[in-house]
């Protein structure tokens, strides 16, 4: 293996408008251009694929798996969102790689993350295999992908993190570097990030933008509940979650956000239709 190769497959990078290098200048680091919203979703359509799905294998399906799905597919229809800031110009990722949250442990007293590579091309069984497989590896053998990184972080002096996990991202993702002795695997954290706070009786909460993950979108999935919603201009009762957002204004801006929320809910109508290839 050697000792330095490339960290992540970019293509040529993106003409920009005068207004999208303004915003790249407004602000320093990823750390403080975030943008916070949410969208109150009927879950009805979701959940009944989601029980249509369960037919079809014996693996343990959530909604962790189909929001995952659904926000890879919306990626994949607004392609800039999914591009990496370096040195003032944005690098559009090659592939759509989520990164799911996961407890490294049964008692969630340490996180870790896994990422499904190219999760745009497979289905939402496909996700939940995989993903499957990794929490268990994970849970069972030790988070290897991150194992030298925990150790280092664990034995280094609190005030030498913040420069330490600095300077590691500037190697990986600005020069576009990757080797070994990080202790990581080579592009870490994917396109986005998903959570779901709703397993843990959340009904929403913001994430925050992490500068050195460079990772522009960060999405929780709220708890499901019971809410009235208007339906054929009558109300009734629908299973409803609040799915809560943070990006990076530097990469998505107002517009960008609007459609990204109309995808998502036209996507919430018709899952099936939309997440299945029957367009």
């Amino acid at each position: 293996m050697p000792l330095l190769s490339r960290n992540v497959r970019f293509g040529p990078p993106l003409k920009l408008t005068g207004w999208r290098k303004a915003a790249i200048g407004t602000w320093h680091s990823g750390g403080d251009p975030s943008v916070y919203g949410s969208i109150e979703l009927d879950m009805s359509p979701m959940l009944a694929y989601l029980e249509k799905l369960k037919t079809q294998t014996e693996l343990r399906l959530t909604l962790t798996h189909i929001v995952g799905k659904a926000v890879a597919e919306t990626l994949s229809r607004h392609p800039q969102i999914n591009s990496v800031l370096r040195w003032g110009r944005l690098y559009p990722r090659k592939s759509i790689d989520v990164l799911f949250q996961v407890a490294s442990d049964h008692h969630g007293n340490d996180l870790s993350g896994a990422v499904i590579r190219e999760a745009d091309k497979k289905s939402v069984i496909e996700i939940a295999d995989e993903l499957h497989t990794r929490i268990k590896n994970i849970r069972h053998e030790g988070d290897h992908d991150f194992k030298k990184m925990k150790s280092t972080m664990r034995m280094l002096p609190g005030v030498l993190a913040y420069p330490m996990i600095k300077i590691t991202g500037l190697i990986m993702y600005g020069f576009n570097l990757w080797s070994p002795i990080f202790g990581t695997p080579k592009d870490p954290f994917g396109s986005v990030m998903v959570t779901n706070i709703g397993s843990l009786g959340l009904d929403s909460a913001y994430v925050p933008l992490v500068p050195y993950c460079r990772i522009p979108l960060l999405v929780a999935i709220g708890a499901v509940n019971d809410k009235a919603v208007v339906k054929e201009g009558k109300v009734a009762v629908a299973p409803v979650s609040k799915i809560s957002v943070t990006f990076d204004h530097r990469i998505i801006d107002g517009v960008h956000g609007a459609h990204m929320s109309k995808t998502f809910a036209q996507i919430f109508k018709n899952p099936e239709k939309e997440l299945s290839g029957l367009k």
